[in-house]
């Protein structure tokens, strides 16, 4: 660069001798000159010379000056353009950091909404199992009446009257429940079954069902079956215990006292009331040769005769409210359901149907329902 300078201003001053030297021959040969004009003219010569040589040496100057400053600004841009590189590469890692920060609350949003979609779900499944669980529950037969059925063991001084009081029932109720010969004559040791809700506790004979169970009493089917957990109303067994809530015992005290019966047969006792081969015997068994005659203990209406699931063919009286007599095992039926029957009268003919090992007769007194010892009614 800067020889290109000096070869510029070198040219510069030939041009400018030669135009000087041309001028003085021009001055020769034309006129004559003196000495003040060519000292004159060598001192403009001499002026221009370092006139051109200032040019020169500003126009270097101003070169360099320009080059520095070309140079600063390429500098400054440089260092601008740095600074603008660091703030973009700070804005871009702000933003990158920036955009991992969004994208941690995304993925911490993501998992915790999954997170809560999980537990909506499990919990949606624990609520659909709770409520499987609470419509099995429903529909799992809950606790009878008749399993909540307690016992207390008599004191000594107690009478009927303080234990229903004390258990916040009335006097039918324990009748209702208990096999009563004696109501005032208790002893300690003696256990009375105490019933959940005042009512009576009721043993279903052969052809009854809940609409004359209900219909007997003066109860609503309905209850019956809420009570004692029964969904199918025809689904009723025999000897099935039911508690009949609100239901009086039809068979009084006093009843027991002036009923008497006579033998159905007069034969031997086989086999009495009472505990037998791990389970209750709820009658007497007589000897009864095949086709021996079976008499009605007292008169009364037949209120079922025909077949029973292990019983066999069956007459069952109904003497007054709440007091039957059941005649089993019999070979020959001779009444008919609804018909009256009388004191001594023969109602059937002895056999060994059902659940029997030999000829003979199964013989029950049914008190508002429920078995009781028939020697306790007999006329001896």
């Amino acid at each position: 660069m800067r020889r290109r300078e000096r070869l510029t201003g070198f040219f510069i001053i030939f041009i400018l001798l030669t135009f000087s030297a041309y001028s003085n021959s021009m001055n020769v040969g034309g006129r004559i000159g003196t000495p003040n004009n060519q000292q004159r003219e060598i001192e403009q010569s001499s002026h221009r010379i370092q006139e051109i040589r200032n040019i020169n040496t500003n126009i270097s100057e101003n070169k360099v000056n320009n080059s520095a400053e070309q140079n600063n600004n390429q500098i400054s841009e440089q260092l601008a353009l740095k600074e603008e590189n660091k703030n973009s590469a700070s804005e871009q890692a702000s933003s990158l950091q920036a955009i991992d920060t969004d994208r941690k609350k995304i993925d911490n949003n993501f998992n915790l909404n999954r997170d809560n979609n999980s537990n909506f779900k499990t919990q949606r499944e624990e609520n659909n199992n709770s409520d499987n669980q609470k419509t099995v529950f429903k529909r799992k037969p809950e606790p009878q009446l008749i399993d909540q059925v307690k016992v207390h063991k008599v004191k000594k001084g107690e009478t009927l009257w303080d234990i229903a009081d004390k258990h916040d029932l009335n006097i039918d109720s324990l009748i209702g429940a208990n096999n009563i010969s004696n109501m005032n004559s208790i002893k300690p040791g003696q256990k009375f079954k105490i019933l959940p809700v005042k009512g009576i506790i009721y043993r279903v004979s052969p052809g009854e069902s809940v609409v004359s169970i209900a219909r007997k009493f003066d109860l609503k089917a309905e209850t019956i079956m809420k009570d004692n957990n029964i969904e199918d109303a025809a689904s009723l067994k025999i000897d099935q215990k039911l508690i009949l809530r609100g239901a009086k015992p039809e068979f009084s005290y006093q009843d027991r006292l002036d009923q008497k019966f006579m033998y159905p047969i007069n034969t031997r006792i086989t086999s009495y009331y009472g505990p037998r081969w791990g389970r209750m015997h709820e009658g007497i068994d007589f000897a009864a040769p095949m086709g021996s005659p079976i008499r009605a203990v007292s008169s009364g209406r037949v209120v079922y005769s025909g077949w029973a699931t292990g019983y066999g063919y069956v007459v069952i009286i109904e003497h007054q409210r709440g007091l039957r007599t059941l005649y089993a095992h019999n070979s020959k039926l001779l009444v008919r359901e609804g018909e009256s029957v009388g004191k001594g009268e023969v109602i059937s003919r002895s056999g060994n149907t059902g659940n029997s090992t030999g000829p003979h007769l199964h013989f029950e007194v049914q008190v508002n329902g429920r078995p009781e010892n028939p020697l306790d009614y007999i006329n001896r």
